[in-house]
């Protein structure tokens, strides 16, 4: 009789480990899900997270990322969400509702899984108080960051940060791939010899005080230190001080990082279609100086700027906003390639 009790237990207790081992290997399989509101935004979090996490994201690259539809659909992929990432500011009006009907209480605003990849950026043309009558005003100042290229590097340290905090147990996974991609970030900015010189961090500093090529105009060896410069910034030297027009205030942070000068814009108020007067008043300034580029997020209507276009001899750029794997551009670097490839046919012709 003991030894029938004996091998009963011993029965039941492989059975046991049979059952946690089980268990123990589907949660190892169990992956984060996060969801962000940009293609961007996904790009920069695949990069860190690899297969550690589901990535998907809401708006696509060709649509206006003010007015995003609030789908049945998008409230689903929040509700079983670990992780939102979104801009932390007055673009993503549309997300309250979604946030709403997801009942999701770990990715609310100030909960664990709420990502804000704009905190610590610089953000550009902040107003002290604004309404509707000056259109779709941003009272925290121009959110569209992901067109300057050193804003991800601060919104990669922010997902890092959501990551740590909802998986701690992957932190230095996280960390190191987050270093990684803000290397590859200074190298494709400033060119690798530069970056091994000084560091990413200090010519970033000196891009943002707007000395960097003040600091580049140094001997070095018998040679310019602007000799150095390589990356998107070596690429866009021609494009420096150029004088040109856009149609909404997308382009603040790629102007700011490239040395653009946007001296109109094509909506006489944010979001607010151009009148005849406005057009008209447009391609006078076009004319006076002489202004030969246009941009334009590809997602905006056509008829305004192919007017302007006709009146003018200016050239429109029509460029998409975000990463779109549509267009075989499938993250961060490879949409900033784009857009500068398009800046300088456009401006060469």
């Amino acid at each position: 009789m003991k030894t029938l009790k004996v091998n009963q237990l011993k029965r039941y207790s492989l059975f046991f480990v049979l059952v946690f081992s089980v268990i123990a290997s589907f949660a190892g399989e169990i992956k984060l899900k996060i969801i962000c509101s940009f293609s961007d935004y996904a790009a920069i979090t695949k990069f860190i997270v690899k297969d550690k996490a589901d990535v998907d994201y809401i708006a696509k690259g060709e649509q206006d990322p003010h007015f995003v539809p609030p789908k049945p659909s998008y409230a689903m992929l929040l509700n079983s969400a670990d992780i939102w990432v979104t801009t932390g500011m007055d673009l993503e009006m549309w997300s309250s509702t979604l946030l709403d009907k997801a009942h999701n209480k770990k990715i609310m605003d100030g909960a664990v899984g709420f990502v804000s990849v704009s905190d610590g950026v610089n953000i550009l043309q902040k107003i002290e108080k604004g309404d509707r009558t000056e259109g779709d005003v941003h009272l925290m100042g121009n959110p569209h960051i992901n067109t300057g290229p050193a804003n991800w590097k601060i919104m990669a340290k922010n997902i890092t940060i959501g990551l740590i905090k909802t998986d701690p147990a992957n932190a230095a996974f996280y960390e190191k791939n987050r270093d990684e991609f803000i290397h590859k970030v200074d190298v494709a900015l400033f060119g690798a010899p530069l970056v091994e010189l000084f560091g990413g961090d200090m010519l970033t500093k000196l891009l943002e005080n707007k000395t960097l090529f003040t600091f580049l105009d140094k001997d070095y060896k018998g040679k310019k230190l602007l000799d150095l410069l390589g990356g998107w910034l070596k690429e866009t030297e021609s494009l420096r001080g150029k004088k040109v027009i856009a149609y909404h205030k997308n382009w603040a942070y790629f102007a700011e990082t490239f040395g653009l000068d946007i001296v109109g814009f094509i909506e006489p108020k944010p979001s607010i279609p151009p009148s005849a007067k406005h057009v008209e008043y447009m391609v006078n300034l076009i004319k006076e100086q002489n202004i030969k580029l246009m941009l334009v997020a590809s997602y905006f209507e056509k008829k305004s700027p192919r007017m302007i276009e006709a009146k003018t001899g200016i050239k429109a750029v029509y460029l998409p906003l975000f990463v779109n794997p549509d267009q075989n551009i499938q993250d961060n670097f490879q949409l900033m390639d784009y857009w500068i490839k398009e800046i300088k046919a456009t401006i060469k012709d």
